[in-house]
């Protein structure tokens, strides 16, 4: 198994411990020992969190930023899932996967029931179901707990690597909270200023962490021997194979060597944010007119350039970044660029067509569908960069670490916990700084996921992550989605009549914008009301002065019109909310098939349009492409709010309910629209059904 499950659990068991004990929990977080400051990140938003006064326990963000127990719960249920897929059977008996196919069933009816649970008692009841679910009784805290059927193993009588390790963890905690907890903090809080935890919960939740260290930490192969034990020469079904028992099914499983699936994937992927319209043709793709309409026939490539049909995927970006080398095997990373053209208007299919690709910026050949074996070799090497980009720009730089000063700024500056923009931020703001810490901590440490995963070394991985980021922040006016697509010249459907994530993003875009400025003009009669409001100002002045995001009509830190203030606000809320599900949740149901999306090249590209080279010898080791499918599986699966289903006590004011049901019934209409349209695309995409869209970037 992963160090990331590995870590997940244990890092999970920290937090439930901490969350459970109403004095621990506090003292760190009511008592803002744990306030974050500009000066410790490093350059800017790859979060690094303050030393822990309390040694060897791990620093927590603010009350407001931590995920609730749903999410614990939720992701726990994940993993669980995880556990009773991977577990062997042993056996051909046909009633034994009739059994497995009901465990994992009833998990996934018991996630749907966490998902829906209102109250503290709905979700007390989904938690004891999925105890009972994974064999576990419904104890009192200090019996002794075994499993109650014979689909879970067994406990032993010694004690378990795992259940060594999380009693390690319980006396680390103790004797930290002993020894350093000071004497007057248990008179420090009233009663009122504490939240009381909900103890049974919390001891459920906990009993369950153990049980899946058992399963998925005590009964697998150590991750360094997985990767010193590589198999030579894997097949395509070896790769199935992995898919299989986890039963996800990616769109792409059986389909992603053809061209137009290929091609499909620039508008309804994980990274759908890669083509530009092209004015003028790319030296780097020097393409005859002969090929071209060998490819494209009854069109001409002088005609598709005139008419804005042709577009560039440029990944010159990753050009900055440096072979890695893991676990003893080589891996390669590459800056290709592609070029793609939309049919003439006669043409019965309107579906993205790949024309071209040069696998290195500069260098080698140009590779075409003409070239056989070896470009589907070019496709592979393109896919790779594809993946590589999506993950260090698309998804952890313009996601993850261009929304953490915003959180920053929220909690700081305003200092009226009702503030209007504050009130409307908060819910968009949830968990994203303990998710940053865990990415940093965690997939992004050295030996960690992302370093024995994708292409490049660790190091040049985070520098580019950390360099986009600031560069996203840095031109945040041109953030907003319509702009996006209006400088990628990607905005006319008349030009480029099928582009999901475009036409879905849109929908949704415009309804978050009439949501946020008939909330806003509930508040703000005027450019002047939001010029003198010293709380907005502050908030402004600090994401430009700290957060070297410039914000504001001139990109001062300023903000002086409605209209400008209503454009920033949905850029935040989309940007959290729904971009980040376009580019967080594909990872699942997509890109945990490496053959269709490898995250790492493991030989040279081909560099000559005559070398024949088999696309297979790019692909990762077993080992790597089934880490690959855990650590995208858990990422992808975790869905923890809903967009515009906040609490029910968040907004009081009879207006703002009233503003808030549009917005509701709006998103419920925007849903059925896709669901008509998804079932005439090509390959599914419902990454940006409002019902699968989170309120946060909360995993």
């Amino acid at each position: 198994m992963s160090p990331l499950i590995q870590e997940t659990l244990e890092e999970l068991y920290r937090f439930i411990t901490i969350l459970a004990d109403n004095r621990l929990y506090s003292w760190l977080i009511l008592s803002n020992k744990y306030e974050y400051d500009y000066e410790v990140l490093a350059p800017l938003a790859m979060t690094k969190v303050p030393p822990s006064p309390i040694p060897q326990l791990p620093a927590l963000p603010t009350k407001d930023e931590l995920p609730s127990e749903k999410w614990v719960s939720l992701v726990l249920t994940q993993l669980s899932l995880l556990a009773k897929a991977k577990k062997p059977t042993n056996s051909l008996n046909l009633s034994i996967f009739e059994q497995k196919e009901k465990e994992i069933n009833l998990l996934e009816s018991i996630n749907q029931q966490i998902k829906a649970a209102k109250e503290q008692v709905d979700l007390t009841e989904a938690v004891l179901n999925l105890k009972s679910a994974l064999g576990l009784a419904d104890t009192d805290e200090q019996a002794e707990l075994l499993p109650q059927t014979e689909t879970i193993l067994q406990f032993e009588s010694n004690l378990s690597q795992s259940q060594a390790r999380f009693d390690e963890i319980d006396r680390e905690i103790e004797a930290s909270f002993n020894q350093n907890l000071p004497r007057e903090s248990a008179t420090y809080f009233t009663t009122d200023d504490i939240e009381q935890a909900d103890e049974r919960l919390y001891r459920n939740l906990k009993e369950i962490t153990r049980l899946l260290g058992r399963e998925l930490i005590d009964n697998q192969p150590q991750f360094t021997t997985l990767l010193e034990t590589t198999e030579p020469n894997p097949t395509l079904e070896d790769y199935e194979n992995l898919i299989d028992p986890l039963e996800i099914k990616p769109a792409t499983l059986n389909n992603f060597q053809q061209d137009k699936v290929f091609a499909y994937m620039q508008v309804a992927s994980p990274n759908p944010v890669m083509l530009k319209q092209i004015e003028k043709f790319d030296s780097r793709l020097p393409i005859t007119n002969e090929q071209y309409q060998t490819i494209v026939p009854q069109d001409s490539l002088e005609a598709a350039l005139q008419e804005g049909r042709l577009y560039l995927a440029d990944y010159s970006k990753l050009g900055t970044l440096t072979n890695g080398n893991f676990g003893g095997i080589q891996k390669y990373i590459y800056d290709p660029v592609a070029l793609f053209a939309v049919p003439p208007d006669k043409h019965p299919d309107q579906n993205l067509l790949s024309i071209a690709i040069r696998c290195q910026h500069t260098v080698g050949d140009i590779f075409t569908p003409l070239d056989g074996d070896s470009w589907m070799a070019a496709k592979t090497v393109l896919q790779m960069a594809d993946s590589n980009y999506h993950e260090l720009i698309s998804h952890l730089a313009q996601t993850h670490l261009f929304i953490e000063p915003f959180v920053l700024a929220t909690n700081r500056c305003f200092t009226d916990q009702n503030h209007q923009v504050r009130r409307l931020l908060k819910p968009h703001l949830e968990g994203t700084i303990l998710i940053n810490y865990g990415a940093h901590n965690r997939l992004l440490a050295p030996k960690g996921a992302v370093d024995s995963l994708l292409s490049a070394t660790i190091g040049s991985n985070t520098q580019l992550a950390i360099k986009e980021a600031q560069s996203h922040l840095a031109n945040f006016n041109d953030v907003a989605f319509p702009r996006t697509l209006e400088k990628r010249g990607v905005n006319n459907s008349k030009q480029l009549p099928i582009y999901p994530y475009r036409d879905d993003g849109k929908k949704i875009w415009d309804a978050i914008t009439q949501w946020v400025q008939e909330y806003l003009g509930l508040f703000y009669f005027s450019d002047q009301s939001v010029e003198t409001d010293s709380q907005l100002q502050k908030w402004a002045s600090e994401l430009r002065s700290k957060g070297h995001c410039n914000i504001g009509e001139a990109g001062d830190g300023q903000i002086k019109t409605l209209d400008y203030l209503i454009e920033a606000i949905s850029t935040i809320i989309f940007t959290a909310s729904v971009q980040h599900a376009a580019v967080n949740f594909p990872q699942s149901g997509l890109m945990s098939y490496a053959p269709a999306f490898p995250l790492g090249c493991y030989s040279p590209a081909p560099t000559s349009s005559q070398q024949d080279q088999d696309f297979m010898e790019l692909l990762p080791p077993l080992e790597r492409a089934e880490l690959q499918i855990q650590v995208l599986y858990l990422l992808g699966s975790v869905y923890y709010t809903k967009l515009g289903d906040y609490s029910g006590s968040h907004f009081q004011n009879t207006q703002v309910k009233n503003v808030l049901d549009k917005f509701k019934l709006k998103l419920t209409e925007i849903e059925n629209t896709i669901l008509q349209e998804d079932s005439q695309r090509l390959v599914s995409y419902r990454y940006l059904l409002p019902s699968k869209i989170p309120q946060s970037i909360n995993i």
